[in-house]
């Protein structure tokens, strides 16, 4: 690329003024994307830019890359992705040049026509959303540049609530990108008071998943808006007046419990509960914050009641305070000695009544019941229960365990009818040798090897064993 580089600048230096503008001519008049390029030139300068030059440039890139039937194919949204960008450079370069004007005109042609790239083909790979998140982010990046004279911050602020009140992208995320931007520009009480009605605006429709989303975002940046303008003492007003809201519930609660107000982290918790039941993620979150108290005071009943519910069903992803083995541990440090042979019995038995035989086959592992672990395996003797019991299981029930892997595999090699299955059987042939049934393997591999008609494919993969 910079052998090529240095050409261009070596016949840049040969060609003269007419020659350069001869070729330039040329190409603008059978190049429609080079004509806009070099037209682009002269945009804030010798021409007013033109939103719609912008956009039109865009459509014009969807109809060469949707080809005959109109959709971007995903092979071809990386090429596309990459045709849009160059346009979207011409707005970094306004903003590094100060051409406030050109800037604008670029990111409000390009998100006019965001909705159209969405749709334009297929977008397995991110690149179409990419370009429409691309966009945004110089809209960021523009809203807090310092230099950027009031009567394009009013312009973008008019542009922004005006999107976002006609509702431009609702669905996406980007639709709060135009909110974002308003927030940002709003530096007066009065552009701050109408970002505040249009936010007041969205309401709950129901029980729909989707409007109370949309619902409590606009309360978030309400908070927003009032944490400019308002006192703490406001903040955390708003927050309870609208403590259905998650967000505000976690936050109030954080706040009672850096104050070591247990009594008010409780009583949000339950409140949580009772509005929350019908989603286990949050019921999780309060029922975590209950516990969290419990074990602050000593309340030791209700430690063990809230360690038995995380232990059957857990917390929030990658919390290892409330995972399956932590809250055994917690469970079996607060019961007595003398007590924990009875209370793991009636661990067994709710295990046992859920149906919930991953917890069962865990606390008979913790507390080292071979003898049930066995009877269980008898009950499924599926190969995956059998490899994946203990050692001590294994090697006490040695022969047992021998048999009813024998079997297993058995029947699996009857049902095994490619390659793949039969390289498979073979890999379960060296457990039942690790297992000490060499014997019983041996009569398996002759077994199929008689197998009629004969199979090429199985006789080869058994002849690697």
């Amino acid at each position: 690329m910079t052998k090529k580089n240095d050409n261009i600048d070596l016949l840049l230096s040969k060609l003269d003024k007419k020659e350069l503008a001869d070729f330039i001519r040329k190409e603008c008049m059978n190049d429609r994307q080079f004509q806009d390029r070099f037209l682009a030139l002269g945009a804030g300068t010798l021409f007013k830019p033109n939103p719609d030059k912008y956009a039109a440039r865009v459509e014009d890139l969807i109809d060469d890359y949707g080809g005959r039937h109109g959709y971007i194919e995903y092979s071809d949204t990386f090429d596309f992705n990459r045709s849009v960008t160059r346009i979207l450079d011409e707005a970094d370069e306004a903003i590094e040049k100060g051409q406030w004007e050109v800037a604008v005109a670029v990111l409000k042609g390009i998100a006019s026509v965001s909705e159209d790239i969405l749709n334009s083909g297929d977008d397995s790979a991110g690149e179409l959303g990419a370009i429409v998140s691309d966009c945004f982010e110089k809209w960021h990046d523009l809203c807090e540049e310092e230099s950027l004279p009031e009567s394009f911050k009013s312009e973008i602020f008019e542009l922004a609530l005006s999107r976002f009140n006609d509702k431009d992208l609702k669905g996406w995320d980007w639709w709060w990108d135009w909110m974002e931007m308003a927030i940002d520009l709003a530096d007066t009480p009065e552009k701050q008071n109408r970002v505040i009605k249009s936010l007041d605006a969205i309401k709950p429709n129901g029980d729909d998943w989707s409007s109370r989303y949309a619902a409590n975002t606009a309360q978030k940046y309400k908070l927003e808006i009032i944490s400019r303008c308002g006192s703490e003492e406001e903040q955390i007003k708003f927050m309870y007046d609208n403590v259905s809201n998650p967000d505000f519930r976690r936050r109030l609660i954080q706040i009672a419990w850096d104050n070591s107000d247990y009594e008010e982290v409780l009583r949000l918790a339950k409140d949580g509960l009772s509005q929350d039941a019908d989603y286990a993620g949050l019921v999780s979150d309060w029922h975590e914050w209950e516990y969290k108290v419990y074990r602050a005071i000593g309340d030791k009943d209700n430690q063990v009641r809230l360690a038995r519910h995380f232990f059957f069903k857990g917390g929030r992803w990658g919390e290892k305070e409330f995972t399956q083995e932590s809250m055994y541990s917690v469970l079996k440090s607060l019961t007595s000695q003398n007590e924990w042979p009875k209370y793991v019995d009636t661990l067994i038995s709710e295990a046992k009544g859920k149906g919930d035989f991953s917890h069962l086959l865990y606390i008979y592992t913790k507390e080292k019941m071979w003898q049930e672990y066995m009877d269980y395996i008898r009950e499924n003797p599926s190969l995956y229960n059998i490899e994946d019991a203990p050692k001590d299981v294994k090697k006490l029930f040695k022969e047992e365990i021998i048999k009813l892997y024998t079997t297993a595999v058995r029947n699996f090699f009857q049902r095994a009818s490619d390659r793949k299955s039969y390289r498979d059987g073979v890999n379960l042939l060296r457990n039942l040798i690790k297992y000490g049934g060499t014997n019983e393997a041996t009569q398996i591999v002759v077994e199929q090897k008689s197998r009629t008609p004969r199979r090429p494919a199985l006789i080869d993969e058994l002849s690697k064993l």
